[in-house]
């Protein structure tokens, strides 16, 4: 295990490097489409992008849905597999597999509200991903080079936060290819999950997702919706008290599988909520952990990023992971997940070798800031 840690910090350091070297220049908004908007397919960028992925006459020809998030169809349409409505998930991910383990995931960032939640993180040793909206990204990218710093998962939300159901094929891959490239200016890291806004994915939006290397995370079913997002109009102490007893009926489960939660970095109230919600599942002994960490994922990201992939044995080869692939459950994680009772080697700074955790940490942050 020591050995492990040692060269997880190795490569961690090795990656941010990389990062930051990538990074000094602030993104030019100016560069990237309008903010909140479908972006136009008739781009140079777009246009540059389809021609790279190929043919997606493929795709099942499933009409588009209207509405943002959309209504469901009346009746349902013969093999969409349309998650949202039909509760069918196909093989995206829609529960941790580590068992008693809170995969912490939040949506809509990054907001001037995520600091915030950062720091809270940090201070309770706790690791998340992101799923980043690319508008958000170019806005506040030294938050998204700051969550990397503090060893956070970087995954996609799309550009504009639309129903991913009524939009083209072709307006798919802009929403996820630029926010792709927005994250990439930012971190030089090329993202590899996603989750879709409002749950909103069948098998034409998977079909199109896949062909660009991405691995849907929806949520673990209505009762691990928060709900924060209905803050104001719902007050935080039902959001609190609905979610309990969510917890409450996981712990009386096997626990054989983990759960994602769906909360959000959108805003003050959102964040204030997490930070009253997550004692709840450390207080029930549930392990917290990132996506990467529940699906025991050593390589998070897709091959063809600026910074090297952290991974156990190095930076990933193209050979060694292909655009999109999943490692398979039960392979070392990018640390380990938060246990709810931190050890001796969580709560004080435990030397890895001649590097204690604190020293890491404060290097980390050194490298990708400086």
């Amino acid at each position: 295990m020591v050995k492990f840690l040692a060269s997880s910090f190795t490569i961690l350091v090795l990656t941010l490097a990389v990062v930051k070297g990538q990074t000094n220049a602030t993104i030019d908004i100016k560069n990237y489409p309008a903010v909140n908007q479908i972006p136009p397919i008739t781009s140079p960028e777009v246009q540059a992008w389809l021609k790279e992925l190929g043919d997606l006459s493929g795709a099942p020809a499933i009409p588009l849905h209207k509405g943002d998030p959309p209504a469901c169809p009346n009746p349902p349409i013969p093999n969409e597999c349309y998650w949202t409505c039909d509760g069918c998930a196909a093989d995206d991910i829609t529960a941790c597999a580590a068992p008693n383990t809170w995969g912490l995931t939040f949506d809509d960032g990054p907001s001037t509200a995520t600091p915030t939640l950062l720091n809270y993180l940090k201070t309770n040793k706790h690791s998340a991903t992101f799923f980043l909206i690319g508008s958000n990204v170019i806005q506040y990218p030294d938050t998204v080079k700051r969550e990397v710093a503090e060893g956070h998962h970087l995954a996609s939300h799309t550009w504009s936060h639309h129903a991913l159901t009524t939009l083209s094929n072709e307006q798919i891959v802009a929403e996820m290819k630029w926010t792709e490239k927005a994250v990439m200016e930012a971190t030089g890291l090329r993202l590899k999950y996603m989750r879709p806004p409002y749950g909103d994915i069948n098998n034409r939006v998977r079909y199109v997702l896949k062909k660009l290397g991405y691995i849907p995370v929806d949520w673990t079913g209505d009762a691990f919706d928060t709900n924060d997002w209905q803050m104001p109009t719902m007050a935080e102490s039902k959001v609190i008290a609905t979610f309990t007893k969510s917890l409450d009926a996981y712990v009386a489960s096997n626990k054989t599988k983990g759960f994602y939660c769906l909360e959000h970095d959108l805003n003050e109230l959102t964040v204030g909520a997490a930070q009253k919600l997550i004692p709840l599942g450390t207080a029930r002994n549930i392990n917290i952990a990132s996506v990467a960490q529940c699906e025991g994922d050593t390589q998070p990201y897709q091959v063809g990023g600026t910074a090297p992939m952290p991974s156990v044995s190095g930076v990933t080869s193209s050979v060694a992971a292909t655009s999109g692939a999943k490692t398979p459950t039960g392979s070392a994680t990018i640390g380990t997940p938060t246990t709810a009772k931190p050890s001796n080697a969580n709560a004080n700074a435990k030397s890895i070798g001649t590097v204690s955790v604190a020293a890491a940490a404060a290097l980390a942050a050194a490298i990708i800031f400086a």
